[in-house]
């Protein structure tokens, strides 16, 4: 198998830009609202000792295979798994694990526009509460208003398309290298207010508070479903960027920065948030809420709080935004692997992307009570949002990754893999990462699959 990437060629300016581009798309809107919660949910020390866990044990064994599988057979994710399988004498039928995820990707995408849509939305009040101190915004008005949730679907999904149109290098990687330092940058600089505030140690005690009754298959498997998420795998993104590697880059020691930065992260999110959320009197244990609700309403508890939250959704805007251009990239990438332009490319798909959103911008207003595949028990109470979401990270994330490990694992030769990765062919790098990758990623993500489908 050719390891030349993408077909013209095109590569990653540097290793630097390729972290920042692929840390960028692992820290989301997960890292800043779902992780915290969880923890603070789940037992906190015992939650982030299992996640940490989940992140080394399942997510960085996966992002070794989808970087390796991309560099090898190209940026299109399809393709790639097809090359594969065509070079270690399996059938083409495994190309099934490059278009779930491609699938399973786009589903994502026409719903994270609309979020993304939210976020800017936050943002533009929270400037405008700079300018002419207007009050915080209604989070529930902005879900049953379905022309403001358009109007900033639209505006999040063009400026994702206006960078991708750009290409790799002169529009994700610049973007990157822009959005990722101002998202770090402001991370740390909440952080340093957060640790100012009077409540700091009860957050610090009820995130990593240690509650060993916690360590059960419950808390467990909401950890792996975390960082299967978190970091990226299954969804076919990281094959894009795989795609557009140096064949001499050694791919372990890349993704294991990209999984350490990721939980850092995630770990540095709760540390920022729970302060303001404890010193307002609020609740800690929101969920979904607490991003849009809590927070703006902790912020603005406090003196100076405009600014707090001007500062707090700029970073939100920023996480979304990162996550969402990696996703448009690999449309683009599909693109230009069948020859088809990117401007072409992204046209169509930003039109499906947008008209596929509206069915979950009515799913939070005018269609909320819609049940479109009520007969189905595992749909039965899901709007459109709602199968949408269990479609992808109940089903096609989980099963994405778990015949990509299966493939990886038992139809690709030891040999195969150490040319690959670069490792001694008997080395103990490579003989770790097989166990996990045959043994324990398949039988953790199959349990997932299951109990996620039998809920």
């Amino acid at each position: 198998m050719s390891a030349s990437g993408a077909p013209d060629g095109r590569r990653w300016s540097s290793r630097l830009l390729f972290l920042i581009a692929t840390i960028g798309f692992a820290v989301g809107l997960g890292n800043l609202w779902r992780f915290p919660y969880l923890a603070g949910e789940n037992g906190g020390g015992a939650f982030i000792l299992l996640y940490i866990a989940a992140v080394f044990m399942v997510g960085l064994p996966l992002v070794i295979a989808e970087l390796a599988v991309g560099r090898s057979g190209g940026a299109d994710p399809a393709l790639a798994w097809t090359r594969l399988a065509q070079a270690e004498g399996a059938s083409r039928r495994w190309a099934v694990i490059g278009h779930l995820g491609v699938a399973a990707s786009f589903l994502i995408v026409s719903f994270y526009g609309v979020i993304g849509g939210w976020t800017l939305a936050f943002v533009w009040n929270a400037l405008s509460g700079l300018v002419s101190g207007s009050e915080a915004l209604d989070f529930k008005a902005l879900l049953e208003n379905p022309l403001a949730l358009v109007g900033w679907q639209t505006l999040f999904i063009a400026i994702n398309l206006a960078i991708i149109r750009l290409g790799l290098n002169k529009g994700v990687e610049r973007a990157m290298a822009v959005l990722l330092p101002l998202l770090v940058m402001t991370l740390i600089a909440m952080l340093v207010v957060a640790a100012a505030q009077p409540e700091f140690d009860r957050a610090v005690e009820f995130l990593f508070a240690f509650d060993p009754a916690f360590l059960g298959w419950d808390t467990a498997l909401k950890a792996v479903g975390q960082a299967f998420f978190s970091v990226g795998v299954g969804g076919a993104v990281l094959v894009t960027f795989g795609g557009y590697m140096d064949p001499a880059e050694r791919i372990g020691r890349l993704a294991a920065v990209i999984v350490i930065a990721d939980t850092l992260v995630a770990i540095l999110a709760g540390l920022m948030i729970f302060p303001f959320v404890f010193s307002a009197g609020l609740d800690p244990t929101e969920g979904p809420t607490l991003l849009f609700v809590t927070m703006q309403a902790a912020f603005l508890a406090l003196p100076g709080g405009e600014w707090f939250s001007a500062a707090f959704f700029f970073l939100v805007a920023m996480a979304a935004l990162t996550s969402s251009v990696a996703l448009f990239e690999m449309l683009a990438a599909i693109g230009e692997a069948r020859g088809i332009s990117r401007g072409r490319m992204l046209g169509g798909a930003g039109i499906t992307l947008w008209v596929l959103g509206l069915g979950t911008v009515l799913s939070f207003n005018i269609a909320a009570d819609w049940r479109p595949l009520g007969g189905i028990p595992l749909f039965a109470k899901a709007n459109f949002f709602g199968v949408l979401d269990t479609l992808t990270s109940t089903i096609g994330l989980p099963l994405g990754g778990l015949l990509a490990s299966v493939f990886a694992g038992w139809y690709v030769s030891r040999e195969a893999w150490a040319s690959r990765l670069g490792w001694p062919q008997e080395g103990w790098k490579l003989t770790i990462w097989l166990v996990l990758i045959r043994f324990f990623v398949p039988v953790v993500l199959a349990v997932a699959l299951v109990t996620g489908l039998l809920r």
